[in-house]
């Protein structure tokens, strides 16, 4: 290989890298300013990552599926991808519809996540938006919420259940929100 085809690869190879990180960027933004609004209730625990820095765990209500009251599909079975539909509830927080393991068809605002089992008359899923990354002072103040203040984790879903995390909310009022770049 000659001296100039190896730069060529290289260059090659870069702007590959680019064009797909400049790809997942601007997907985010544009979920973020164009994805359905959704508030789901949670509560946070504040550990430290030395390599990643602050983050909250978000404890998300909908982790935990009450049967008697959520239609769930029968024969789900851990790690299947499941689509839990949404639809608004009291005090500004979204409430879970149904679980199914295929995303809606009729637009209903849902999330994608994954089925880990079910026990009694509960069924317990994961989310990929379990962890809010947060500037230091950020995050000590969310670790330093009272129990009875309630926090709320303001979602942008696009229509096949992706989420990304848009701000947060405690006791109704926005005080975060996700820059789109």
């Amino acid at each position: 290989m000659t001296r100039r085809g190896m730069i060529a690869g290289i260059l090659a190879t870069a702007l590959l890298h680019t064009a797909a990180l400049g790809k997942m960027v601007t997907d985010r933004a544009a979920l973020l300013r164009n994805g359905t609004e959704v508030v789901l209730e949670t509560g946070a625990i504040d550990p430290r990552d030395l390599f990643r820095g602050h983050y909250t765990i978000l404890n998300l209500a909908i982790t935990t599926i009450d049967t008697s009251t959520v239609n769930v599909e029968a024969g789900l079975e851990a790690g299947m991808t499941v689509y839990v539909t949404l639809r608004p509830g009291p005090e500004n927080y979204w409430q879970p519809v149904s679980v199914m393991s295929t995303p809606p068809q009729d637009g209903t605002p849902a999330i994608r996540g994954s089925y880990d089992y079910g026990y009694d008359a509960q069924v317990f899923l994961r989310f990929p938006i379990d962890r809010y990354f947060a500037p230091q002072d950020r995050a000590l103040e969310l670790e330093a919420l009272d129990r009875a203040d309630r926090m709320g984790v303001i979602l942008a879903l696009d229509d096949r259940g992706g989420a990304a995390i848009k701000g947060l909310m405690i006791d109704g009022a926005r005080v975060y929100e996700e820059p789109l770049f």
